[in-house]
């Protein structure tokens, strides 16, 4: 079997149906080796996990209101093709956000504190890269990566149940289980935001809160 390299640089099988030779796109071989087979998509998103440094300041008794910055990746898993000729992925996305919330204390305990919270998140995605790998006959011919050129940005709004732990004044530790809706950010990209705009998330980082309990 003779091997070339496809317009995008990566080595792939030349000896398509009917011994064609070929150097089109990776998508182009697995469609000449899957004519007349089904082709099947399955993309697969993992839950976003968000991390970041928040600033907190307390406006009475229970309630504050919150800002900061964030980074959350978004991880996609996809694969096109048969059984035995198919092309596989790994979406990654980076993004920085802003963002604004108020919190309600519910309790207290020592170092530990118990709270609701909910506003907005404005995230900007600085970086998207795409790696695939072609299997023909349920082999590896070869990978690549790809950096993606569109860069959204995203807003959202959010509601979560935090609980943080204060190590030293202003300083503490806290995670966050929240729930998000994600509007539409008018690109092509196929993410968890846009799959399920209503999902579950988790949040995890260091606030520091300032003003004092009346």
């Amino acid at each position: 079997m003779l091997n070339r390299h496809s317009a995008a640089g990566m080595p792939v099988s030349s000896i398509g149906p009917e011994h064609t030779y070929w150097k089109d796109a990776p998508l182009l071989g697995i469609l000449l080796f899957n004519q007349g087979e089904q082709i099947e998509t399955d993309i697969k998103h993992r839950l976003p996990v968000r991390a970041g440094i928040s600033f907190t300041y307390r406006l009475n008794d229970r309630l504050g209101i919150e800002s900061g910055i964030s980074y959350t990746n978004l991880t996609s898993d996809i694969r096109e093709g048969s059984e035995d000729h198919y092309l596989t992925a790994r979406q990654r996305l980076h993004y920085i956000g802003i963002p604004l919330n108020m919190k309600y204390r519910i309790l207290s305990w020592k170092r530990l504190s118990l709270y609701a919270s909910a506003g907005v998140l404005a995230e900007k995605c600085v970086s998207a890269n795409l790696d695939r790998e072609v299997v023909l006959d349920r082999q590896t011919t070869g990978s690549e990566t790809e950096k993606l050129h569109e860069k959204p940005m995203q807003w959202s709004a959010n509601a979560s149940l935090g609980l943080q732990c204060d190590i030293i004044e202003p300083v503490g530790l806290f995670v966050e289980p929240g729930i998000s809706y994600y509007f539409k950010d008018g690109t092509t990209l196929q993410t968890i935001y846009k799959d399920k705009p209503l999902n579950m998330n988790l949040n995890l980082g260091i606030r520091l809160t300032f003003g004092k309990w009346p």
